[in-house]
């Protein structure tokens, strides 16, 4: 009886070390969903990055360090306070698959009542099963960002960066069923959006078009471009 109660605590023992090391590779390669939110100090300019899996750090080594919120930090300062509420998967439109306003990273985004909203989604909206029309996606664009607008923020508009296909198998959609045609269509809508509205705008889309080296799988930055965005977005606020 005792030999079969070793043998159940080794095999529980050993099925506890999978996990964590399972997680603990997923985490380590922005794969794990979870979030790193911090509290500001007083006095600090926060800054609410808002999106999807390029906001998140989806497949970027060692996420905690490297996903482009966090090299935003570096670069503003201790001035500011950026807070990363990216969720990969995640859509501008309600009726999406999976849409933003539905999760709880968007209510904690209002409730971190931000001075700055940096704001980079669309790309999943492109997909064939989301997509609807230019101008569902423009309405429903602009809702969300009223709502920012309305807590006293003010709106960095990022378009989408831009998506690549990266393999002769693909011919209309990447492997996460981004298409990169109807990408720079919403480019092209939020754009509008930012001119109508007098958002600030951030032009991913033309800032990555000639940086496919970036994208290893056509979608996602990997550290290097994760960094370069991060640099161009600082810039923009700092200017």
């Amino acid at each position: 009886m005792k030999k079969i109660y070793k043998i159940m605590l080794i095999a529980l023992a050993s099925l506890v070390v999978v996990i964590a090391v399972g997680f603990g590779v997923l985490y380590h390669n922005g794969l794990s969903g979870m979030s790193n939110l911090t509290k500001p100090n007083e006095g600090q300019i926060r800054v609410a990055c808002i999106g999807d899996s390029i906001t998140y750090g989806h497949g970027i080594k060692n996420w905690k360090k490297n996903n482009y919120p966090v090299k935003l930090q570096e670069e503003l300062g201790n001035e500011y306070h950026v807070n990363n509420y990216g969720v990969s998967g995640f859509c501008v439109q309600d009726d999406a698959d999976k849409p933003y306003t539905s999760l709880k990273q968007y209510q904690q985004s209002k409730e971190y009542n931000p001075d700055i909203v940096v704001f980079m989604m669309g790309t999943n909206d492109s997909k064939p099963y989301n997509w609807k029309s230019p101008g569902a996606f423009r309405s429903a664009l602009e809702e969300m960002l009223e709502v920012y607008e309305n807590l006293g923020a003010e709106i960095y508009l990022c378009t989408p960066a831009t998506s690549f296909l990266v393999s002769e198998e693909q011919t209309e959609e990447t492997s996460f069923d981004i298409n990169p045609k109807t990408v720079e269509i919403i480019a092209a809508l939020v754009r509008g959006v930012a001119e109508e509205h007098n958002y600030k705008l951030i032009d991913i889309n033309n800032f990555t078009e000639n940086h496919k080296e970036w994208f290893k799988d056509g979608v996602h930055p990997d550290i290097d471009g994760a960094k370069e965005i991060a640099k161009e977005i600082a810039k923009h606020i700092k200017s």
